[in-house]
């Protein structure tokens, strides 16, 4: 018993550890020249899961792959900025105010590479 107690901790935290090589990836989504409040912030490598953050009031975030590991898969990425808010019930709280082209329709990439990144967005609204 007192092996299994001493030995939980170390297989719980090794299991957190697996999975792909990851990088630090924070940075700062301007739109307009104004900082981006309570934007969804995206990653998604070629092959792998994603990973999210979400902006501040200064427009800055910090990207995680989940919950327990911060970063996002080293390599190139497509990003994707949104800004609509839904409740839990689906219902919109808040309107998307970006266009497609940071969203459904994409054109923003970043390549992650295996340092810590600073990758800001400077979006425009039209």
């Amino acid at each position: 018993m007192l092996i299994a107690a001493f030995l939980s901790p170390c297989l719980i935290g090794c299991q957190q550890q697996q999975g792909p090589d990851l990088a630090t990836v924070t940075g700062a989504v301007m739109l307009d020249g104004e900082p981006l409040d309570g934007a969804t912030v995206q990653f998604q490598p070629k092959t792998g899961r994603p990973s999210y953050g979400s902006t501040d009031q200064a427009g800055k975030y910090s990207m995680k792959y989940t919950l327990e590991r911060s970063g996002v898969s080293l390599g190139e990425t497509v990003v994707t900025i949104r800004t609509r808010i839904e409740d839990e019930h689906g219902k919109v709280m808040r309107k998307e105010m970006l266009p497609k082209k940071y969203h459904d329709q994409t054109v923003l990439t970043a390549v992650v590479e295996d340092k810590a990144n600073v990758i800001d967005f400077d979006l425009q609204s039209k």
